[in-house]
């Protein structure tokens, strides 16, 4: 599982705080995001890793599909250009704090995520009241 920055020059996509990429990859990520600046997946620019998990053990895409659940609300709703004109939605893309992405790693490891959900009001996981 790995966790991106863009480090494009766009400035509707500069003045989004918190926006970082979920994925995951069998390969490297330096190998994943080698030609990203041609590639809308990463929004046509470079991207920077801020985060990588090695997943043993365990179904790795599972994991990423839990994690793009549990932000859904947050997900990067926007329509871009490529270079070439044509328009396309980025997938994978969240506006949520990096600190809370790492938590809630964690949390779907140890099995409390089902006790949790994202408020986007407090830009913070919250416990479910029983």
């Amino acid at each position: 599982i790995y966790i991106l920055k863009s480090l494009s020059e766009e400035p509707h996509i500069q003045d989004i705080q918190n926006l970082y990429k979920i994925g995951y990859t069998t390969g490297s990520v330096e190998n994943r995001i080698k030609n990203s600046q041609n590639d809308p997946t990463y929004l046509n620019a470079p991207v920077e890793i801020v985060a990588s998990y090695k997943c043993l053990n365990m179904n790795t895409q599972k994991l990423e599909h839990l994690i793009h659940d549990f932000f859904a609300e947050v997900k990067l709703n926007i329509s871009l250009k490529s270079p070439n004109g044509a328009s396309y939605t980025p997938n994978e893309w969240y506006v949520v704090p990096l600190d809370v992405l790492d938590r809630v790693i964690g949390l779907i490891i140890n099995g409390e995520i089902i006790n949790c959900r994202y408020d986007s009001s407090v830009h913070d996981i919250v416990f479910n009241k029983d």
